[in-house]
């Protein structure tokens, strides 16, 4: 992505990550604080957490992150449209960080917040044409 989705361009990506996602997974840090009534809202949604030095884009030298796996449904699409205004504001204190979304356990969008990178690895001509609909979304592509 060339710039941060915010506004109606975040809610719109949010949108669409949700409907074509199964699972969508964002990490928190020992070190770090977090709000934790965002976490509470997500609670009822959490297939799971663990522990680990490697996630989407990342490899830690630290301490583990904590990943929580999370249903990807309307009511967490809300939530994630709710919580932020856009896509880098998920990032400590307030929020949980590092937004990657998984369709059948492949991550198809990924997200490193403190760098304020996001994108898609795109398998197929489907997933450009689901691009195509998130009006105002500027992506350039990389080899």
């Amino acid at each position: 992505m060339i710039e941060n989705p915010s506004g109606e361009v975040y809610k719109n990506l949010i949108d669409v990550l949700c409907t074509y996602s199964d699972t969508f997974y964002f990490i928190t840090r020992k070190e770090l604080r977090y709000n934790p009534l965002i976490l509470e809202q997500f609670e009822p949604y959490i297939i799971e957490t663990y522990k680990t030095k490697e996630w989407a884009n990342t490899l830690t030298a630290g301490p583990p992150a904590t990943v929580y796996l999370i249903q990807s449904n309307p009511e967490t699409c809300k939530i994630l449209q709710q919580s932020a205004n856009s896509l880098y504001e998920w990032v400590a204190p307030n929020l949980p960080e590092d937004l990657t979304f998984l369709k059948n356990n492949f991550e198809w969008f990924t997200c490193t917040t403190h760098e304020e990178f996001g994108g898609f690895s795109i398998r197929s001509e489907y997933y450009k044409k689901i691009m195509s609909q998130i009006h105002g979304l500027k992506i350039k592509r990389e080899e």
